[in-house]
């Protein structure tokens, strides 16, 4: 069951058809209107470009993984990231027992350099994503293996209707996405009249408004100070100069 309202594809669908002036289907999935059908098309194309065009905080992410070697000074070893991995958060990589921050990811020229030379790492974690994999440099010992965690972008963003497991394409009528429930709606709608051979310039232009504040406001800023000087006032008129004497005489 949806949490907003107009969030199912039944619902954005019927909603993009009505808005165009289509006849709306009781079966999107099932209909024999071509239209509807393209429509469905549409609106998947526009949330799995929707899931990348900002990093929406609900497709954030953390995984983990156990680092353990198959043998004793095993050079490298790749390990499987989570299934609906699709980028990784930068700067956010930790060993947990070692609390030291991992080092990557190291590019393939330096890679090969570490390799070759037979490197073994034994302070830090040095890793990359290769294959769609984390291959980690020299890792621990299976006697003493090690917790890796960072978090990332998670590329399912919408939720199968009746299992309640989340997936990356809505197949059936009550699947539905993750997206404020207006922008699936405004940016399938853009495509339609693009992709049917309209004017999409008004509809492309009511969908970017809707995106610019809901990415705006999907997750707070820091606060970055304008003016210089953070530290302790030594000459402040109002903390620390007296109204009178300035420490002369008494």
């Amino acid at each position: 069951m949806a949490s907003q309202p107009f969030t199912t594809l039944y619902e954005v669908v019927n909603k993009i058809a009505q808005s165009v002036g289509h006849p709306t289907s009781s079966d999107v999935v099932g209909s024999q209107d071509e239209a509807i059908l393209r429509i469905v098309y549409y609106v998947n194309i526009a949330c799995t470009e929707m899931a990348y065009m900002t990093n929406w905080q609900w497709l954030s992410k953390t995984g983990t993984i156990t680092l353990a070697a198959d043998y004793e000074g095993q050079p490298e070893k790749a390990f499987a990231l989570p299934a609906d991995f699709h980028a990784m958060t930068d700067d956010t990589l930790w060993n947990r027992n070692t609390q030291l921050p991992g080092i990557g990811p190291i590019n393939a020229q330096d890679w090969q350099w570490l390799i070759v030379r037979n490197t073994m790492i034994t302070t830090r974690t040095m890793w990359r994503i290769r294959d769609k994999k984390l291959w980690v440099k020299s890792p621990p010992s299976a006697a003493s293996p090690q917790t890796f965690t960072f978090e990332y972008l998670s590329r399912y963003w919408a939720v199968d209707g009746e299992s309640g497991l989340p997936i990356d394409y809505m197949n059936s009528n009550p699947d539905y996405h993750i997206f404020p429930w207006q922008l699936p709606i405004l940016y399938g709608r853009a495509k339609f009249f693009e992709n049917e051979g309209y004017d999409s310039t008004a509809a492309y232009a009511d969908f970017h408004r809707a995106f610019a504040y809901e990415a705006g406001t999907d997750k707070a800023a820091t606060a970055l100070p304008l003016v210089p000087g953070q530290g302790y006032p030594y000459i402040d008129a109002i903390k620390n100069v007296p109204d009178t004497g300035y420490g002369i005489g008494t």
